[in-house]
């Protein structure tokens, strides 16, 4: 009851082209088949792409409708609460204010001298050490100079109070008397 195919044998040539024939005739099939399967995924995307669009629009009109329904309930209650925020604000100023005024004084009068004298400790501390300075040629030669000066002002002060030591003094009058001799004798000198 089942029927058998006729076989049917075909020599070296014959083969090829039976061959080339059927498979000019499979690939023609296939495009045919490829081509229907390109429509019927086209079409059943862009009804994909119309069922997504018209649920999308459906999802955003009953969101905006229960968004709607939600502020119209809350509303009341927002306001409320922006009420009660604000006399909060309020009391908090209320209580805020003295407390701050007294931490800022005590910051001022106690608190930052305190500090300002720790710190100015702190910088003593790491501050570095001065580096010693270096006297040029020029400065020790203007201080030896300068003593070699002091010295010979001093010697020669000594040597003057010596001499007037050894020196016999004579009266005052004597020497009052020699020095208006000598001054009349220059006026004399003068006059003639």
């Amino acid at each position: 009851m089942t029927s058998k195919k006729p076989q049917v044998k075909l020599s070296g040539s014959q083969l090829t082209r039976a061959q080339k024939r059927a498979m000019r005739s499979a690939r023609q099939l296939r495009l045919s088949e490829l081509s229907r399967a390109q429509k019927r995924a086209m079409m059943s995307a862009q009804r994909t792409a119309q069922r997504t669009a018209q649920g999308a629009q459906t999802a955003a009109q009953t969101a905006q409708t229960a968004a709607q329904r939600t502020a119209d309930r809350l509303g009341p209650t927002a306001g409320q609460a922006r009420d009660m925020a604000s006399t909060g604000v309020y009391h908090a100023r209320v209580w805020g204010a003295p407390r701050l005024d007294r931490a800022g004084a005590y910051i001022e009068k106690e608190l930052a001298p305190r500090v300002g004298a720790m710190m100015r400790r702190t910088a003593k501390r790491l501050e570095p050490p001065q580096p010693r300075r270096r006297r040029g040629m020029a400065t020790t030669l203007l201080l030896a100079g300068g003593a070699l000066g002091a010295a010979g002002a001093i010697a020669t002060r000594r040597n003057v109070a010596r001499r007037q030591a050894e020196e016999p003094t004579s009266a005052p009058s004597e020497r009052l008397s020699s020095v208006s001799d000598s001054d009349s004798g220059s006026d004399r000198a003068r006059t003639s």
